[in-house]
């Protein structure tokens, strides 16, 4: 498997991680990234980050986090939520998310 170099914006801190490895959990483990979270469960959009580069390392958006992207005005092209977001890999081997301001 191929290592991912994470970085989190506007923090700058980054992490190599592994594909397979949920945004949330790498969050959780380095909270030098400073994302926020409140119900962890693609309810409220508190997660929401910018894919600012290597979205295609990331999984698929399913309809509950299409759900609440669309209330905020998101496409999941380009906005994502790290409570529902796992590293996937392939030929990408950086991403990196901004946390969302508003």
């Amino acid at each position: 498997m191929s290592v991912i170099r994470v970085r989190f914006e506007p923090s700058g801190f980054e992490v190599d991680a592994e594909p397979g490895e949920a945004i949330m959990d790498i969050t959780d483990a380095h909270p030098a990234a400073d994302v926020p979270y409140s119900c962890r469960a693609a309810t409220c959009g508190t997660c929401r980050v910018e894919v600012l580069e290597g979205g295609d390392a990331l999984s698929k958006a399913e309809l509950d986090e299409i759900e609440v992207l669309d209330i905020f005005g998101d496409s999941p092209e380009d906005v994502r939520l790290c409570c529902q977001t796992k590293l996937v890999g392939g030929a990408v081997t950086q991403v990196t998310l901004k946390v969302c301001d508003d």
